[in-house]
């Protein structure tokens, strides 16, 4: 999976470029995840509810939903190289802030800013973090038009890496120290500055003149293929984060009561699959139209998390644990596949109506829609709970999401289909930029 696939070029250029991308994309979500296994330690530190909690791990994405097309536009611009270049230096400096909140350095100053800060560092952290997929997938779809499937769903796969990284190496750091688990996220972090600055110009430049990049954001609301494209990428992003902030939590509670290094196995397990299955349908993406390969996902999905929530609910012993982990393997696998023919058919779907040149923008656009579900998902688990103080219906109704995509794509299907097959159609008859 971390290997260049075939995009049929042999470019040294190209490999490096492809090289870098996928460093920028394991450290972005590496922090991104590396704080999961840490949420029951900071939910008590600050005496946190559980929506505070999970809120934390909305934040990272609150950026994306405002800046995603103004990210798009400046990738547009200046060029993937130099907006990524940028971002990895802003996420050393938001590594360093979760440090300063975790050890309450400012307390001394400002008594009860902890959580403040906490917010302020995860806020930055998504600002860069932002950036990174937008620019990143944006390049991807440049380099190699013709084998975008297969790109994204290796970049996509690479970034669960990070994701699934995160997490083991945040969880078993914290238990060390939390201030070595801090400054081992800003090194890390710090590895991949030269990398990216070295393939900076590769991964590209940009152009000045742009002119797509004064298409205003307006114009994909009212494109009836996009609009239907980032709803099914909300529905799908609910879900995960949705997961992502509730899992941690019902692991730490009884009848399970993991501390943060089991926490964070199980996580591993997880988003192993998920990144698998990233790599996987990015691959098959390529060779068939992503219709098919959505409604595959889609009902994994609604059975994974029905299952968990009635599992959830008759809970005996390890049996009970390993059937509910069992259980979110099969939602995590199968999301993959709804998610990853999105970035295709939005890129195809950008291009055939706004012409080539705008992929910063069809990507901004992108990370605005999954935004907004990386966002509500973990709000919505963590207000349920409050509310019923039961993982068993909280994890059962966020089938619902699932349902409306099924619904949307079969309803929808044909367009959808049409649109990404005459994109196709048009690019085989051009020169791979690749070669």
């Amino acid at each position: 999976m971390a290997g260049v696939p075939s995009f049929n070029t042999k470019a040294q250029s190209h490999r490096l470029a492809f090289s870098a991308l996928l460093t920028a994309f394991i450290v972005d979500f590496l922090g991104y995840a590396y704080i999961v296994p840490i949420l029951p330690e900071w939910k008590e530190q600050f005496a946190l509810s559980s929506i505070e909690a999970t809120a934390l791990v909305s934040i990272w994405a609150l950026p994306l939903l405002i800046l995603g097309p103004i990210s798009g536009r400046l990738t547009d611009k200046f060029g993937a190289g130099r907006v990524i270049s940028v971002s990895i230096i802003m996420l050393i400096g938001a590594s360093l802030l979760y440090l300063v909140a975790t050890e309450e350095l400012l307390e001394s100053t400002l008594p009860g800013s902890g959580f403040w800060v906490l917010v302020c560092a995860r806020f930055f952290h998504g600002v860069s973090g932002a950036a990174v997929l937008t620019a990143g997938l944006a390049a991807a779809s440049q380099l190699w038009p013709q084998n975008f499937g297969e790109a994204a769903g290796s970049l996509i796969g690479m970034a669960t890496v990070g994701a699934l990284l995160g997490p083991v190496i945040g969880g078993w750091a914290f238990e060390i120290g939390a201030s070595s688990a801090f400054l081992l996220l800003a090194g890390i972090t710090f590895l991949a500055l030269p990398i990216v600055l070295y393939a900076s110009k590769e991964i590209g430049h940009g152009q000045s003149e742009g002119g797509l990049e004064q298409v205003p954001i307006k114009e994909f609301i009212a494109h009836p293929v996009l609009l239907r494209i980032g709803l099914l990428i909300m529905f799908s992003a609910l879900a995960t984060g949705a997961l992502e902030a509730g899992v941690p939590l019902l692991l730490s509670e009884p009848p399970m009561n993991m501390g943060p290094g089991q926490i964070s196995l199980v996580l591993l397990v997880l988003v192993l699959l998920q990144g698998i299955g990233g790599w996987w349908w990015g691959r098959l993406v390529d060779r068939t139209e992503p219709t098919r390969w959505m409604i595959v996902g889609w009902t994994g999905v609604i059975t994974g998390l029905v299952a968990s929530g009635v599992i959830s609910s008759n809970i005996d012993g390890k049996v009970g644990i390993l059937l509910i982990v069992g259980m979110l393997g099969i939602f995590q696998f199968s999301v993959a596949a709804a998610q990853i023919p999105m970035l295709p058919m939005i890129d195809a779907a950008t291009t055939r109506a706004y012409g080539r040149g705008s992929a910063g923008l069809a990507f901004g656009a992108f990370g605005t829609a999954w935004a907004a579900g990386t966002l509500i998902g973990p709000l919505f688990i963590g207000a349920l709970h409050d509310l019923t103080g039961e993982w068993s219906l909280s994890l059962g109704l966020l089938a619902i999401p699932g349902v409306c995509g099924m619904i949307m794509t079969l309803s929808n299907r044909n367009e959808l289909r049409s649109c990404y097959n005459e994109e196709m159609q048009r690019r085989a008859l051009m020169p791979d930029e690749g070669e």
